[in-house]
């Protein structure tokens, strides 16, 4: 639990298939008693009765994302290159840019909750970057990276809706990669959503398996 006021920051992520139905009851019981948003994400396999611990609680299945590895980095130096555009890393305190990108792009559903994950003290850890690209000195495309050990994660990749079609996204997915893979790290994942799911195939992006997401009901 990060204590923000966004569901996917707050939850449980379950990393073995066989997850344990009674250890997930009551860590999501843990969760809504500190009065938080709050998810629950889990591999495929999970048993059934998982489904009726979650509508006991509030939550609600909603499709998952592909989780995908990056299988061929040649392609990524192809998507840095796109006509007019301008690609540079976030300052610490430049996080509210990232987050205004990211709601216009319907990444994030409340900006003003996003602005404040988005602070200068998260983006001073070494771990995490901030990324741009510009048109005409304009944001139209961002992403996030954290990268620890021998992995960089992407996060958070919009694109403004007038600029999409043209590898904004795919550039400034690109340049996180990059960055991660100069300091250190052997290779990139990301969770796709379905508009950037063929984006991220081209760049030579596979899928491993599709995680399954819960989220409040809206009932």
């Amino acid at each position: 639990m990060t204590g923000a006021r966004l569901g996917g920051f707050n939850g449980v992520w379950g990393v073995a298939r066989d997850v344990e139905p009674g250890a997930l009851g009551r860590l999501l019981d843990e969760v809504r008693r500190a009065g938080v948003p709050h998810c629950m994400q889990l591999r495929p396999g999970w048993p059934l009765e998982v489904d009726e611990i979650a509508r006991e609680r509030g939550l609600a299945r909603v499709p998952g994302e592909p989780l995908m590895v990056l299988e061929d980095d040649r392609l990524v130096a192809r998507a840095l290159e796109v006509e007019g555009l301008t690609l540079r890393q976030l300052a610490p305190d430049e996080g509210g840019l990232h987050a205004r990108v990211a709601a216009g792009g319907q990444v994030v559903r409340e900006e003003a909750a996003y602005r404040a994950v988005i602070s200068p003290e998260v983006l001073r850890a070494p771990e995490i970057r901030c990324y741009v690209g510009e048109v005409s000195g304009e944001p139209v495309s961002t992403a996030l990276s954290v990268t620890t050990g021998e992995c960089v994660g992407v996060f958070s990749v919009a694109t403004l809706p007038d600029h999409r079609g043209r590898g904004c996204g795919s550039a400034v997915t690109a340049l996180a990669i990059r960055d991660g893979l100069e300091r250190g790290a052997g290779w990139a994942w990301l969770s796709a959503s379905e508009v950037g799911y063929p984006v991220y195939r081209r760049m030579g992006f596979v899928t491993l398996e599709r995680l399954d997401f819960w989220e409040p009901s809206r009932n």
